[in-house]
């Protein structure tokens, strides 16, 4: 993501990478781990990630929330991200990585390990919220969800989408 994006933003993910050496050296000091087990720390989480928003700073999300088991099909939405493009009026910018879930392994398997590689990444249009109601926000969900799909090989583009 570092290399596709050249502007500064914040990375939001799991707490468990905090316990993977490669990522946690970078992780700890610079993004934002959500710590979904944890109420508080994840509500404090997602604090962070709205006053960064405020202060004019990028913030990335994947937001599915996990690394489906049947990639490349993806995972409904979880709601966080949306949540905060419609409370402040910011616009979203879906972003497919085309074939990652070939490459992107579990570090938390050994010998698994992702290796370096090149990857296809689509940049979609931004996706706005067109109000502030729950029915905007379902709606933003399933636009950037339609449009991630869309850059998916075709077999993978159908799938299921749960509000």
């Amino acid at each position: 993501m570092y290399l596709v994006f050249s502007n500064y933003f914040l990375f939001v993910g799991k707490g468990e990478l905090l316990r993977w050496p490669l990522f946690r050296t970078f992780f700890k000091t610079m993004d934002i781990p959500v710590h979904r087990q944890h109420h508080r720390r994840a509500v404090h989480a997602l604090r962070k990630a709205y006053d960064a928003l405020r202060r004019g700073e990028s913030v990335a999300i994947y937001p599915e929330g996990t690394i489906p088991v049947h990639t490349p099909r993806m995972k409904a939405f979880k709601k966080g991200a949306f949540r905060m493009a419609v409370d402040l009026n910011l616009p979203i910018v879906p972003v497919t990585w085309v074939h990652n879930y070939k490459i992107m392994k579990d570090p938390a398997r050994i010998f698994e390990y992702s290796l370096p590689h090149r990857v296809e990444a689509v940049i979609h249009p931004a996706c706005y919220p067109k109000g502030n109601t729950e029915q905007d926000l379902i709606d933003l969900r399933l636009e950037v969800f339609a449009r991630i799909a869309s850059a998916l090989p075709p077999d993978f583009q159908r799938d299921h989408y749960e509000h």
